[in-house]
């Protein structure tokens, strides 16, 4: 709906990438229909700067310039969170234990939610609508954030992989496979001038209805991402 502000700032920040229009529905309830995938444009490996003045500059911001995210810091960041780093095995920037990738990451925008593919670089659409607010307990600046992920577990992941540990396990080393997506994240933000919220205020109910998540999926955490004022 192209008089809607808000998603036309969005539109013009993913002119690039492969969008096509849609019609929004209310974020009461999850919509059946969905947004068109998203192909991300390759990461720029060369870009950024060093870990080490990524540290330096990594903070929690709870303020945002308004400006959408362009499609190359989307790239990057949806990479850093879970991209694969070396095709011939699968290899992930992040580790994953005993080399189960278990945690899924969504991205939640103005346009839906979209599920993050790492072997095609791709956003799936899940939902159609805007849900930013179901992935927080009331925060108003997750509503106003371009971008908030949400990480979340898959036991299925384990029971693929035929090496299934206990289900407190599963989500003991599901919860620290998150956290280190959640800093690569804030590194790459860091690099960007993109400020980042890791969050545990996540409303578990709203979200998993709006992102048709199913039994044996466990919300773990969320990161909200703005550019900084």
């Amino acid at each position: 709906m192209k008089s809607d502000s808000v998603r036309s700032r969005i539109k013009f920040a993913l002119s690039s990438v492969c969008v096509a229009s849609c019609v929004l529905f209310t974020p009461v309830a999850p919509s059946v229909a969905k947004a068109a995938d998203i192909s991300l444009p390759n990461p720029q490996m060369e870009a950024g700067m060093s870990v080490m003045q990524a540290l330096a500059k990594r903070q929690t911001s709870r303020s945002f310039s308004g400006e959408e995210l362009t499609p190359s810091q989307l790239s990057h960041i949806l990479w850093a969170a879970n991209g694969v780093n070396r095709p011939d095995s699968d290899g992930r920037t992040n580790p994953a234990a005993l080399g189960v990738h278990s945690v899924e990451v969504y991205a939640v925008t103005a346009e839906g939610i979209f599920l993050y593919q790492p072997q095609t670089h791709t956003l799936q659409s899940i939902a159609e609508g805007d849900f930013r607010m179901t992935t927080t307990t009331g925060q108003p600046f997750v509503g106003e954030a371009p971008l908030n992920l949400v990480y979340v577990g898959n036991s299925a992941a384990w029971e693929n992989a035929g090496r299934g540990p206990s289900g407190e396990k599963q989500v003991l080393f599901d919860s620290i496979a998150a956290g280190t997506m959640a800093q690569s994240v804030a590194l790459v933000a860091a690099a960007e001038g993109i400020g980042t919220c890791v969050r545990a205020s996540v409303d578990h109910a709203a979200f998993s209805e709006a992102a048709h998540l199913q039994d044996g999926q466990t919300i773990l955490l969320a990161q909200t991402l703005g550019v900084l004022p």
